[in-house]
């Protein structure tokens, strides 16, 4: 890897750290009052009853929802899946050193290792300097990331299609695969990328960030394409996925920390966040 890519990535860890710790409001002092231990194992608690929320929510859609999921899903696959190819060849034919150092960029953005180096650091940082806000977001990285991740890895390994570097074509599907090659469907970076941008986006709430950050995110679905790993019809649900879930999720912690400001929190026992949300007037 050149200075520049190195260059690009270490920008882009320092651009969420500044954002982390000079854009939140005033800190709250109410983690001095808990130990470490009481700390972890409440937001132990509070992990395991988000991922519930976002888990048990499908069963608790009626009709009318279930049937916007898969007209959303089904018109925005069906709607890119005959530009695949265009778009494939397209990126293929315009490779150059400048768009080799940039997508790099979204490449390292969309890690698996990326989402969990961040939100861990936040959420040490903010055990350690007693900052609620930066814990609450560290955990809002973490919960987002590995929520969205869990439900695209299922579908690559149900729906198994064929990545477009073997010449199989975009309609290539093989159902219930184990190898990464017939992997394609989703974007499992295009997903973190998008869940970890609009988690942020929910806790840092300023338009400069929240533009920022899905900028970034859109260098990651370039970069799939790009490099020949996926069709563009794999990055838009990927990325769908990844906002869907980055938004309850976020939505989720600031309704948790605003609470704890008021004086403390009621049971876990909550109603599943909604992550499909569709609000029609005539």
């Amino acid at each position: 890897m050149d200075n520049l890519s190195k260059l690009f990535r270490c920008l882009t860890v320092m651009f969420f750290l500044l954002c982390s710790l000079f854009f939140h409001g005033i800190p709250s002092a109410e983690a001095g009052n808990r130990s470490t231990g009481d700390i972890l194992e409440d937001d132990v608690a509070r992990f395991a009853h988000d991922f519930r929320s976002i888990f048990s929510s499908p069963a608790h859609f009626d009709g009318s929802d279930w049937m916007t999921v898969f007209a959303v899903a089904g018109t925005a696959t069906a709607a890119v899946l005959w530009v695949d190819d265009p778009v494939r060849e397209y990126m293929l034919d315009n490779r150059s050193g400048f768009m080799d150092d940039l997508v790099s960029v979204g490449d390292y953005y969309g890690k698996l290792s990326t989402g969990y180096y961040l939100g861990s650091t936040l959420y040490v940082a903010g055990i350690v300097s007693e900052d609620e806000w930066v814990r609450y977001t560290g955990r809002a990285v973490l919960e987002a990331h590995t929520f969205s991740l869990l439900i695209t890895g299922i579908l690559k390994a149900v729906t198994g299609r064929s990545r477009p570097y073997l010449f199989e074509g975009n309609k290539q599907f093989n159902w219930f695969e184990k190898e990464n090659s017939r992997w394609s469907f989703p974007s499992g970076h295009t997903t973190a990328a998008f869940a970890i941008s609009s988690a942020l986006s929910r806790r840092i709430d300023r338009p400069w960030a929240t533009t920022g950050l899905y900028a970034l995110s859109g260098i990651t679905v370039l970069d799939r394409i790009y490099d020949d790993k996926h069709w563009l019809s794999d990055t838009i649900i990927g990325a769908a996925i990844g906002t869907a879930v980055g938004l309850a999720v976020g939505k989720m912690i600031n309704e948790e920390e605003a609470r704890r400001k008021k004086g403390g929190l009621e049971s876990l026992n909550e109603r599943p966040v909604e992550l499909v949300h569709f609000s029609l007037s005539f």
